[in-house]
């Protein structure tokens, strides 16, 4: 891994880099543009155009006439999640101190792709483990359980899983929930990327184009990495300061990025 701003990074493949600039871009790119993009990572271009077949088949992008693409927006949930990463936050409500949980020691580990899939659903939504085949986090998400099955299942949940509200823990274990997440760690690794960004959005427009528009890729996806797998918790576990002084800088910075990005793929 390398680093850019103190902040390690890690290289895109194909279908990453393909994805992260259409969700960026907001518009199509041709497959001219996205070799040349690949390029930057040394992604050749029969990679690329492997990259957009697949992604096509999985409907995560669309054909846009010949030789264009665009993002899917009504695609999979997962890349939905991606793309939607400045409005997470909008999910939060109230929390009354219940619990979402996921009894999950029915699902079959042998079977490596299914148990993938549903543990990344499980750590995308923010449940942790509680005791051994038990996951949960804070009942303060919208539309409660209801919705956040429907939310898990579209992400991979196992059929296999129970998912279920858990309220009226004893004192012990109460306290035992209340202490899963290391939020002083969460905290500075918030802090640690909002100085990072930062400090690159200052030093992007006096580096090579090139440069600039490479290290905003990299270090962008590395940073909305991190939102994406916040766990939302609520105000009684966690303030929200650290998280939304991180989406704004992260809002503008972006910001930033598409711009250079732009100026790069139009020039000759």
């Amino acid at each position: 891994m390398n680093k850019v701003c103190n902040i390690l990074v890690t290289m895109p493949s194909a279908p990453d880099l393909i994805l992260d600039l259409l969700v960026a871009d907001g518009g199509m790119l041709t497959v001219q543009a996205l070799c040349r993009a690949g390029a930057l990572f040394r992604i050749g271009e029969s990679a690329i155009r492997v990259g957009l077949t697949r992604l096509s088949g999985e409907d995560k992008i669309r054909r846009c006439g010949r030789g264009c693409y665009a993002f899917n927006r009504l695609g999979p949930q997962l890349s939905g999640t991606v793309d939607d990463w400045q409005h997470k936050a909008t999910q939060a409500v109230p929390w009354n101190l219940d619990w979402l949980a996921v009894h999950d020691v029915g699902v079959l580990r042998s079977e490596k792709t299914a148990w993938r899939q549903h543990s990344l659903a499980m750590s995308l939504r923010g449940f942790v483990a509680f005791q051994p085949g038990l996951r949960i986090r804070p009942n303060n998400l919208s539309g409660g359980l209801t919705v956040e099955r429907i939310q898990l299942q579209a992400l991979g949940l196992s059929p296999q899983a129970l998912m279920f509200r858990l309220v009226d823990l004893d004192e012990e274990r109460r306290n035992a929930a209340w202490s899963l997440w290391d939020v002083r760690s969460l905290e500075a690794r918030y802090r640690l990327l909002q100085t990072g960004i930062e400090k690159s959005r200052r030093e992007l427009d006096v580096k090579k184009l090139e440069v600039a528009v490479r290290e905003s890729l990299l270090l962008g996806r590395a940073v909305i990495g991190d939102l994406i797998r916040d766990p939302l918790l609520p105000t009684q576990l966690m303030s929200a300061t650290t998280r939304i002084a991180l989406v704004k800088a992260t809002t503008i910075y972006q910001r930033k990025a598409r711009a250079l990005w732009r100026q790069w793929l139009t020039a000759p």
